[in-house]
């Protein structure tokens, strides 16, 4: 009788002691699909940003020259309201708005999906593009309140974005110059209309001021060694 319980209760705990390491490898097993699909999605964020590192770079070094020579080189004054190439002066400074929204929405939509915790730059241009469409839209300044002029919401940034993007053999890309000419009339003309009106104002300045020193920030984290865009052409304003 003794003999067969014991035999009994080693059954059993062969039994316990089977089902717990069966579920402790089903649990490694499943911390290591995780940890695996974690390393993948950061592997595959950082080659994305790496893919649009260069164009993304390029498209905020334009836009925060142009807000640069609007702030401190009088180019409204120059090329503005009256001048024989206002028109080219609003659509250039349009365009190269629409081109970092259109980057900025190219590089969202391929990473948007992806856990990039641990790689640093990744995370860093994540965060600053956040800022830059903040200071877009933002409508005020601790107690102080913005103009509403180029105010430009999350989802009109995104639009706007959204328009540039074209197909180009597969891979996605921003138009260039000559076709959103084409196109101004028609498809951007609302925003046209917007900075025509509200660009040389005054009171869009403080806005304008704020984004092109994060555009900035922006260029010399994607260009950190200075190889593309050098250190005296990105003044803040």
């Amino acid at each position: 009788m003794a003999a067969a319980w014991i035999g009994f209760a080693g059954g059993v705990l062969a039994t316990v002691i089977s089902a717990f390491v069966a579920l402790r490898q089903s649990d490694m097993a499943q911390k290591l699909a995780l940890l695996t699909r974690k390393l993948d999605d950061e592997a595959k964020a950082k080659e994305i940003l790496d893919r649009y590192r260069e164009p993304l770079a390029s498209a905020a070094f334009d836009l925060q020259s142009r807000l640069y020579n609007i702030l401190r080189m009088e180019f409204l004054i120059l090329y503005g309201e009256g001048k024989p190439r206002a028109d080219e002066a609003i659509r250039t400074t349009v365009f190269r708005m629409a081109q970092y929204f259109g980057w900025t929405e190219i590089l969202r939509r391929d990473i948007q999906y992806l856990s990039f915790q641990n790689d640093e730059v990744t995370i860093a241009v994540a965060k600053l593009q956040a800022k830059i469409s903040y200071e877009f839209l933002k409508h005020e300044v601790g107690a102080e309140k913005l103009a509403p002029e180029l105010m430009i919401w999350t989802e009109e940034q995104r639009a706007i974005g959204e328009r540039m993007i074209v197909e180009d053999n597969g891979k996605l890309r921003c138009m260039g110059y000559a076709t959103f000419s084409d196109h101004c009339d028609d498809l951007f003309a609302p925003w046209c209309d917007r900075l025509r009106a509200e660009l040389n104002s005054e009171a869009a300045q403080a806005r304008m001021r704020a984004v092109q020193h994060k555009l900035c920030d922006l260029v010399r984290l994607l260009d950190e060694e200075h190889v593309r865009f050098s250190k005296e052409f990105l003044t803040p304003a």
